[in-house]
Parts: C-alpha cells; sequence; structure tokens
C-alpha cells in the first residue's frame, strides 16, 4: 500500500554530488537523480525512451544527462534536445520527470502527480550542518515491507524489550505508560512523561522526560526528547512542558519503501550544540545503531513469519492505537487517489 501523492526521501543531499548521477528506487519505481550546474536536482524514471537502457549509467553533461547506450541527451524537464544521426527529434522522445526539491538535508521526491506537488507538505527536518544542532546521520536497507517499520516507530513501547540494553536501558516504563495521540492532517502525534529517568550516559543525575514526536506519510518520524528537574511532570499533572528544558535531544528518520518487500531508512540523532560535545554524540549514535539493528533483525524476521501465513490476523493491544491510526490514513489517501474523476459535466449548447 503506497501513497504516490507524497514526498519521499530519496537521499541524503550530500550522496549525490556534482556530475553524478545515482540510481535510486521508491514505491518500486526505479530513478536516476543528477544536479545541474547551479546545483539544482533532478530526478528522471529510470529508462531510456529509446531502448530502456538506465539513464543511472548516463552522463551528465552541462545541465543534461545523456543516455550511454546509443547517444540520447535529455533536458532538466525531460524533453530529448539531441539523437545522435538523426535532425528529427519526436515529441513522444522524453522521460518523465519527477518533482524533487531539498529541504533540511534530506532530497525529497514527488511520486505522484506533479501538478499537486505542495513544498508545503514537504515535514520540516534539522540540517545536519545547523550551527544550532550537533547532528550524526546514517542508513539501512530492510528487507521488509516499509509499513513494518512505521508500525516499529508508532509503538515505542517496544524500548523495553527489543532495546532493553540500548535505547529502553533504565527504562521499563516505556512499555507501561500508555502515550496521549492526537491526530495530524497527515499523521499522528505521540506524546508521553517518563518520570525519575536515570541518563547517565550523557548526564549524570535523574530527570523527568518529556517525550514527544510526529509521525507523518509517508512515514517520517520526528522526535524530541526533552529533560527537566525531576517533579516536573507532576508540577504539570503530565501536560505538555512550556519551558525550556536542561537538555534537548533530537532524532530524525525516514522510511522510504523501495520495493513492496524493501526498504530504506535514514536517521540522524543529536541534541543542540550547547548541550552536547561531538564525542558525546559519536556515542550517542553508537547506541542508536546497535538499536537499529536490533529492529532490523526483530522486523526481517517478522517479515519472513508474515510471508508463510500472509492471511492470519495479528492480535491487537492497546499500544496499537498509533500504528492503527497511521494505517488509516493512509488507506484514506490511497482510497482518494484510486477513485475515479468525477464526471464532467455537459456545458449546454
Amino acid at each position: 500500500m503506497w501513497v504516490r501523492n507524497a514526498w519521499y526521501v530519496a537521499a541524503w543531499t550530500h550522496e549525490l554530488g556534482a556530475g553524478q548521477v545515482v540510481a535510486r528506487s521508491i514505491i518500486n519505481e526505479p530513478l536516476a537523480l543528477y544536479r545541474t550546474q547551479d546545483g539544482t536536482p533532478v530526478v528522471f524514471e529510470d529508462r531510456c525512451c529509446h531502448r530502456f537502457a538506465p539513464l543511472s549509467m548516463g552522463r551528465v553533461e552541462q545541465d543534461d544527462l545523456r543516455c550511454m547506450y546509443h547517444g540520447l541527451k535529455f533536458a532538466p524537464d525531460g524533453r530529448c534536445v539531441e539523437i545522435p544521426g538523426q535532425k528529427l527529434i519526436p515529441h513522444s522522445a522524453c522521460v518523465r520527470r519527477f518533482p524533487a526539491l531539498e529541504r533540511g538535508s534530506w532530497l525529497w521526491v514527488w511520486m505522484g502527480e506533479p501538478a499537486q506537488a505542495d513544498p508545503a507538505l514537504v515535514p520540516p527536518s534539522i540540517a545536519l550542518d545547523d550551527p544550532g544542532y550537533c547532528l550524526k546521520a546514517g542508513q539501512l536497507d530492510y528487507a521488509a515491507d516499509y509499513q513494518l517499520i512505521d508500525d516499529n516507530l508508532l509503538d515505542l513501547s517496544h524500548l523495553s524489550y527489543a532495546h532493553e540494553k540500548t535505547l529502553g536501558l533504565g527504562a521499563p516504563q516505556w512499555a507501561d505508560e500508555r502515550p496521549r495521540i492526537i491526530g495530524l492532517e497527515r499523521g499522528v502525534r505521540v506524546q508521553r512523561w517518563l518520570q525519575n529517568q536515570v541518563r547517565g550516559y550523557l548526564r549524570n543525575g535523574t530527570f523527568d522526560m518529556w517525550s514527544t514526536y510526529d509521525f507523518l506519510v509517508p512515514g517520517i518520524f520526528l522526535l524530541r526528547t526533552a529533560w527537566y528537574p525531576v517533579g516536573t511532570a507532576e508540577r504539570l499533572q503530565l501536560k505538555p512542558p512550556a519551558d525550556p528544558p536542561l537538555f534537548l535531544r533530537c532524532d530524525e528518520q525516514a522510511v522510504t519503501p523501495t520495493t513492496a518487500r524493501t526498504s530504506r531508512y535514514f536517521y540522524a540523532t543529536g541534541a543542540r550544540s550547547n548541550d552536547i560535545t561531538p564525542p558525546q554524540v559519536d556515542k550517542m549514535f553508537a547506541v542508536v545503531e546497535a538499536a537499529f539493528r536490533e529492529d532490523k533483525a526483530i522486523i526481517e524476521a517478522q517479515q519472513l513469519v508474515l510471508d508463510r501465513d500472509p492471511q492470519r490476523r495479528m492480535l491487537p493491544t492497546s499500544f496499537d492505537a498509533g500504528p492503527t491510526q497511521f494505517r488509516r490514513i493512509l488507506e484514506g489517501l490511497v482510497a482518494r487517489e484510486m477513485a475515479p474523476a468525477p464526471p464532467v459535466a455537459a456545458q449546454a449548447e
């Protein structure tokens, strides 16, 4: 189940250098990415219109991309502008171009109708070079349906068990405290307090921890974890805090379906620059990467179990509210995309 009218993360911006052509796949659509001379990203269908050779094997020439099978050259708008040995270029000589833009440190691609590609729908994210933050980034490839990764991020109760020695160390409350889930237009917001948390690997002491994240279509996870003096949660009666925290951690992740059973997982973690040092970020990142390897192992194993008996239904629990709400949002968007267009009213003569 894929939403087409959405912005998907195709790459970190630093992955696409000048003069490079990079192959990607999003919702089972092969893509070829390159930059024009001014750095503007261009995303084509990875198929030359002539003999269907992959354009990702092509060559960048100024602002254009040349297929290196028979030499057809395409302008950034997808029009063929040169066919070696042939002066006449038919109007059908073109390749599909997908809307693309850079925001934060991600390169986003709109996979649906170009006319509906609204830049305002790109979720906000922090750039890796933002001086106000100290962040470190990575990515993982999964042999699993992207929705299983979405489910994992929408239910953080698994931290107490899947990550009992990493992200969930010393925090059994993840599996005990029910979060507050707020519906958003294209996603959900999940919030909870965890009281009396010991976070010695960054800062000695005990704190109340406020966790809030937005999970947005198609699979964008924007988490802020704020530490406050013990007693803050009780004083606020478990309501959202307004005061600045002692420490603010930032985690940003994007789940991109590449095919029906493969996904790419982009992630960055860190904190405000004044709260953390680069060595501490390295230590935090090592814990995150260890935890994500734990997720990858169990989710890929889960996919194999699901594939053996796809018709068997799962047993829901109260913690499935987030995954269930988000899947309904996806189903609604997909249904609207697949709905037939309304008939055009006949005009009176």
